[in-house]
C-alpha cells in the first residue's frame, strides 16, 4: 500500500522487472528525480553560487552572483533571497514543488537552530540566518557548514555511499573537514566540529585569520602558498603559482611542496585519531596536482601510526563552485528523506 501511494503521488517510478528466482518477478523501483526540486547555494564574503537541482542533485540551472549587503545580516539575507528567487525562475521549475533551500558557509553553524554562531568572513556571531531567509522566501531553510554539505553529497551520491566511516578534507582558501561516523554525519555540539585548519602546528608560526598563530590553515591553505611565492602581500591566484611550478620555477614548487607537507601532518592526525576507511581530498586547492599532493601523501605516510594506513583509501576529488552549490542542495535532499522522528527531535527552520 505504501508503494502504491508513492507511485500514485509520483515519488517513485517502476523501471522494469528483475530476473525470476522461481516466483513472480519483482518490480524494480527508483526514486523519481523530478518529484520535486531543491535549491543549494554556497555563501562567500563577496558572492554567492546557487543551483536549482532535482532530487538526485542534478543541476537544472546554475547562477553565480555578487553578494550585496557587506556584513549586515539583513542586507545579506535580502541579497541571498533575490538570488534564490532568480534561480528558481530561470530554472523553470514550479515554486510549489521546491522543497527547500540549503545553504553552506564557512564557520560554526548550528544546523538545528539555523543560527550562524560564528562566521570568519562576515564576523557574525549568533545570527539567525535561517529564520530571516524563511521569512523572506516562504520556504524551508537549512544551514550547514560548507564542508559538511559536500560531505553529505559524497555520502548520498558519491564514493562515500555505503561507507560507514569516511572523512572529507577540503583544501583551498581554508582547510576544513567533514566526518561520517557509523553512517552518520558527525556535527559535534552546536555545529562546532571539523575545524582541522585550526589545529596548531607551530605556536610561533604565521598569524591565522582566526586570531591565533601557526594554524594548519595559516601554513598550508592557498593564501600561505601565495605568500611563500609572492612575498608578504600574497597577491595573485593559486593558478599563477601552478603555472610557474609547471614552467620549472623552483620557488613555486617549494611553496606548493611546503603546503603539502603541512597538509600531510593534518591527514596523519586524522588517520591516527579516526582511522576511517576512506579519506576524500577535495576543494579547489587540489588543482595544484602532484606538486602539492605528492609531498602531502609522503608526509602522511611518514607520520601515521604503524599499520593504520593499510585499511585507509585516499581519494582526490577536485571541486568547483558548482560542486559546492550541489553539495548544499544535497543537504536539503537528505532532510527530505530524514526520519520524521529525527526531524521532530532536531527541529527544522521552516516557513
Amino acid at each position: 500500500q505504501i508503494t502504491s501511494d508513492l507511485l500514485g503521488e509520483g515519488w517513485i517510478n517502476e523501471v522494469g522487472e528483475s530476473d525470476s528466482t522461481g516466483g513472480r518477478r519483482q518490480v524494480l523501483l527508483r526514486l523519481n528525480p523530478n518529484a520535486g526540486y531543491v535549491v543549494g547555494l554556497k555563501l562567500m564574503e563577496d558572492r554567492v553560487v546557487c543551483a536549482a537541482t532535482d532530487l538526485e542533485t542534478q543541476v537544472l540551472h546554475y547562477f553565480d552572483a555578487p553578494l550585496a549587503g557587506g556584513h549586515d545580516p539583513r542586507a545579506v539575507s535580502n541579497s541571498i533571497a533575490a538570488t534564490v528567487d532568480q534561480t528558481i525562475r530561470l530554472a523553470g521549475v514550479p515554486r510549489e514543488r521546491v522543497f527547500g533551500v540549503g545553504i553552506g558557509l564557512a564557520g560554526v553553524i548550528n544546523c538545528q537552530s539555523g543560527v550562524v554562531h560564528y562566521s570568519p568572513f562576515f564576523r557574525w556571531q549568533d545570527v539567525p540566518l535561517a529564520a530571516m531567509l524563511a521569512e523572506r522566501l516562504g520556504l524551508p531553510i537549512f544551514l550547514e557548514n560548507d564542508v559538511n554539505t559536500l560531505t553529505i553529497t559524497e555520502q548520498l551520491f558519491g564514493p562515500g555511499h555505503d561507507v560507514p566511516n569516511f572523512v572529507v578534507m577540503t583544501v583551498g582558501r581554508g582547510i576544513g573537514m567533514g566526518m561520517v561516523l557509523n553512517h552518520q554525519l558527525y556535527q559535534g555540539e552546536q555545529g562546532g566540529v571539523g575545524e582541522l585548519g585550526h589545529i596548531t602546528l607551530d605556536p610561533d608560526g604565521p598569524p591565522c585569520a582566526c586570531g591565533k598563530r601557526g594554524c594548519l590553515e595559516a601554513l598550508a591553505a592557498d593564501a600561505a602558498v601565495l605568500r611563500a611565492f609572492q612575498g608578504a602581500d600574497g597577491a595573485g591566484e593559486l593558478a599563477d603559482v601552478i603555472r610557474a611550478a609547471e614552467a620549472g620555477d623552483t620557488r613555486a614548487q617549494e611553496a606548493l611542496a611546503r603546503s603539502g607537507h603541512y597538509l600531510g601532518l593534518g591527514l596523519a592526525a586524522i588517520v591516527n585519531m579516526l582511522c576511517p576507511s576512506l579519506i576524500i581530498i577535495s576543494g579547489e586547492g587540489v588543482s595544484a596536482g602532484a606538486y602539492r599532493l605528492e609531498p602531502m601523501l609522503a608526509t602522511m605516510r611518514a607520520h601515521t601510526f604503524h599499520g593504520l594506513l593499510q585499511s585507509v583509501e585516499v581519494m582526490v576529488r577536485p571541486t568547483d563552485d558548482q560542486t559546492w552549490a550541489r553539495g548544499a542542495a544535497g543537504l536539503v535532499v537528505g532532510k527530505i528523506f530524514e526520519s520524521p522522528l529525527a526531524q521532530s527531535a532536531a527541529g527544522t527552520v521552516a516557513s
